[in-house]
């Protein structure tokens, strides 16, 4: 008996090293689980969120961060619906001025009790106007992530060339119209250059209603489209092609071959429009035009259009604490600089908007500031954000046109908006 005590006591060892090698080589490590962030845009916007969710995926501990892009913008919101009825949604959605048709439809989660466990300051984060440009009946139902308003780019050499200052944001719609006509060159009958060039797109007249302390809709959410501020501000967008002839009409635009305001910049045959942060990135392929951005300009207040988008969490999201980790960094500053670097947008994290990132990129064409932008920031209006604002860009879309062709009075076209918009509700 005592001899056999060894080969036992051998044969546990050796076991138990088996035992030992076989659990080391195959035990693998358990995957983090996986927060999806979908977006829209070109590919260039692309590679500016996945530097942003590479980012997050070190930042946010335990979490595994991955990009949904969509490539079309037409197809993006099929796209989510598809993926939430099909039970497989994205943890974390960027939305604009759609956020609530899916609020509405009880496809987001509300953010308000995340926001208050982090004691997150969202004013002191994205600025008073931007921080609950999300809300809806009391909730927050996104964070602001990109926010580039409307500002006014200029010809510097046709400013120079005809002697007109350079515009600023105390000017009003006098001094603008009086830039404008002297900035517009005719040969007879024909224009060579326009002073300024816009259209019928809603952010340009809008922001026309706004700086006349006009609205489309009131506190309550009601259609108050057909207002005298409205009117005198239709009145005088639609008599810069009418009347004083400085800006083309959508006839012109075709018998130019041209299909926006932005090409004709870039000819130098317009020497201001209003436009966005997008345009930056086509400027940087004309080098022959010499160019500024100032704010816009304002009659009876100062106002702008936002072309802001956010990030919300799906109701249906299986990691919505990971996806608030996750959504707070990619609003951080460190979350936001690459949309600075990168020359994507403007950020809507206001310490990104002063940084000197942004101010002064390395990507920067000349002596541009992107000093506008941040000033613009504080008077930017988002165009109303409401479960029906597809069928209301239907609904006045037509009229609204036909005013700034002068086929209707902006007393009769607004009448009829306000009908189409009040029609909606029923």
């Amino acid at each position: 008996m005592g001899q056999r005590r060894p080969f036992r006591a051998m044969s546990a060892v050796v076991a138990c090293l088996v035992a030992s090698a076989c659990s080391s080589s195959t035990s693998t490590p358990t995957p983090e689980p996986e927060v999806t962030v979908a977006v829209w845009g070109s590919e260039q916007d692309a590679k500016t969120y996945q530097q942003r969710v590479e980012l997050a995926g070190d930042r946010v501990n335990g979490v595994n961060v991955k990009l949904l892009h969509v490539p079309n913008n037409g197809d993006y919101g099929t796209k989510i619906q598809s993926m939430i009825s099909e039970g497989n949604p994205p943890d974390i959605i960027q939305v604009a001025e759609s956020v609530h048709s899916y609020s509405s439809k009880n496809q987001l989660l509300p953010l308000n009790n995340f926001i208050e466990t982090e004691k997150l300051d969202l004013v002191g984060r994205f600025g008073e106007r931007a921080a609950h440009s999300y809300d809806r009946e009391g909730k927050t139902w996104a964070l602001p992530d990109r926010n580039g308003p409307m500002v006014l780019y200029y010809n510097k050499d046709l400013f120079d060339k005809d002697g007109v200052p350079y515009p600023t944001a105390d000017w009003k719609w006098p001094d603008f119209l009086a830039a404008a006509q002297k900035l517009t060159v005719k040969d007879g009958d024909k224009t060579m250059r326009y002073g300024f060039a816009a259209g019928d797109w809603w952010p340009w007249w809008m922001a026309f209603m706004l700086q006349n302390g006009g609205r489309i809709l009131d506190d309550a959410g009601k259609p108050v489209i057909n207002s005298p501020e409205n009117a005198k501000a239709m009145q005088f967008y639609a008599d810069l092609v009418h009347k004083h002839h400085v800006a083309p009409s959508k006839k012109d635009y075709e018998a130019l071959k041209i299909s926006s305001p932005d090409q004709l910049f870039a000819q130098g045959n317009a020497a201001m429009i209003m436009t966005g942060f997008w345009n930056i990135a086509a400027l940087k392929e004309t080098p022959q035009v010499r160019w500024g951005i100032s704010p816009l300009f304002k009659n009876t207040k100062q106002a702008t259009i936002s072309f802001q988008s956010g990030l919300a969490i799906t109701k249906s999201s299986r990691r919505p604490e990971l996806a608030f980790k996750v959504l707070d960094f990619l609003t951080s500053a460190e979350g936001q600089k690459p949309i600075a670097t990168t020359g994507q947008d403007a950020p809507a994290n206001r310490e990104v908007q002063d940084s000197e990132e942004f101010l002064r990129p390395a990507w920067a064409i000349g002596d541009v500031s992107m000093d506008a932008f941040k000033q613009s920031a504080e008077f930017a209006f988002a165009p109303p954000m409401t479960p029906e604002w597809g069928s209301m860009q239907k609904a006045f879309g037509t009229i609204i046109g036909e005013i700034c062709d002068g086929v209707v009075t902006p007393k009769d076209g607004l009448a009829a908006a306000q009908r189409s918009l009040e029609n909606l509700g029923k």
